[in-house]
């Protein structure tokens, strides 16, 4: 169906109020301390079902994979354009989006929607990161018929030693390359999705794990220097819910996961690296992910450039480290004050992130910085848009 210009043009007017309302109420708006599994690119929101349909059939038209759905927290129609688990994967859809289309405010939705399409799309997100990490739905597994059993495998040999208390040992087996080298670092076990982190291993070690109140386990690897890898186990079942998966010698599960690393132009999204208010000093949750960078920056052929982001345009009052030998507490004697914008505050946030990592002995040289205040506030939580990113220039 095509639209006449009269049509297109009303559409596009009403699109520019509904986002003009949904910014306003995104900067507003305040973290609520629950994560969503999916993560949904949004082109636009309309208060009308039937704009929705029409602007979805628009963006159809110029060959983008469109939906609608219902956010009833907002009482309006999203359409977007992707969905995923990735967090980056959505992160660079809506950057190139905003950078290369006409879709100048498109923005990221983590939380829910109702209505025709979306159980499909969501699905489909599900299959696609099970094809992309190996991973076997646990939904889709084959369900053997006993009775029809006359010989049995390997794998089932195995699965029935497995002890059936509510404690199992692991080894989440990180490597990355094609020598399969180990990798170090934690792994991030969660009960379910959304909730909470559960708790926090070493890799390549035997660790034992309490059985998950809802029987799946979400393994969550997301190393700076690698691309973010996921693994639900069925923790009753665990060597047919993941490829790969085997039992050692002291009957350990080992889980392997493959670790991608990142390329040069890649982004990573520093989502544990926060500052205090209206300053540019580091909290001191911050240090384990900024020690993280400083390993993947111990290369010396690595170059990266961080980017500070803001969620307001607002200038305000900018509190920086001065002479204060410490980066993770406000020090009011040696702090310095001053009034910026946003942009600066932002800047002074990548600045002392780069101040920290040169402390650690890695050469400034390798370590470029930029502001953006505002200005990629993409996220609809308000708060998620306070962030650094590292984009990787040389590896």
């Amino acid at each position: 169906m095509k639209w006449n210009r009269l049509r297109v043009s009303g559409i596009r007017n009403i699109f520019l109020i509904v986002v003009i309302v949904v910014t306003v109420a995104l900067n507003r708006s305040q973290a609520q301390g629950q994560s969503y599994p999916y993560y949904y690119v949004i082109v636009g929101g309309f208060a009308s079902k039937t704009n929705a349909e029409h602007f979805t059939t628009y963006v159809h038209e110029l060959n983008y994979p469109a939906r609608y759905a219902f956010n009833a927290n907002r009482k309006l129609y999203y359409v977007y354009v992707r969905v995923t688990k990735d967090k980056q994967q959505a992160r660079e859809t809506t950057y190139r989006l905003r950078l290369e289309t006409e879709f100048k405010k498109a923005w990221i939705y983590n939380g829910p929607l109702e209505g025709y399409g979306v159980e499909e799309s969501t699905a489909e997100a599900e299959r696609q990161e099970a094809y992309e990490t190996g991973n076997v739905p646990i939904a889709e597994q084959p369900v053997a018929d006993s009775s029809a059993i006359t010989n049995t495998s390997t794998t089932d040999t195995l699965a029935a030693a497995m002890p059936s208390a509510p404690v199992k040992t692991f080894v989440f087996q990180l490597t990355s390359g094609a020598a399969n080298t180990p990798v170090s670092g934690p792994v991030h076990l969660l009960d379910k999705e959304p909730d909470d982190l559960v708790e926090r291993y070493p890799a390549n070690e035997r660790v034992s794990v309490t059985a998950p109140t809802t029987g799946k386990l979400i393994v969550v690897c997301n190393l700076i220097g690698y691309k973010l890898a996921k693994r639900t186990i069925n923790f009753a079942d665990p060597l047919k819910s993941i490829k790969g998966a085997s039992v050692g010698e002291g009957q350990e599960v080992i889980v392997p996961i493959k670790l991608v690393p990142v390329n040069r132009g890649d982004y990573i999204e520093l989502e544990h690296i926060k500052f205090f208010e209206h300053s540019a000093i580091l909290t001191p949750a911050s240090e384990a992910e900024l020690l993280e960078l400083v390993n993947f920056m111990a290369n010396p052929r690595c170059k990266i450039r961080l980017f500070g982001h803001t969620q307001s345009d607002a200038s305000g009052e900018i509190i920086t480290k001065g002479n204060s030998t410490d980066f993770f507490a406000l020090d009011p004697a040696n702090n310095h004050s001053t009034h910026g914008s946003a942009t600066e505050r932002s800047r002074q946030q990548a600045e002392i992130v780069k101040a920290y990592l040169v402390s650690k002995g890695i050469a400034p040289g390798r370590i470029a910085t930029k502001g953006y205040g505002a200005m990629l506030a993409i996220y609809e939580n308000a708060n998620a848009n306070d962030r650094i990113e590292v984009e990787i220039i040389r590896n």
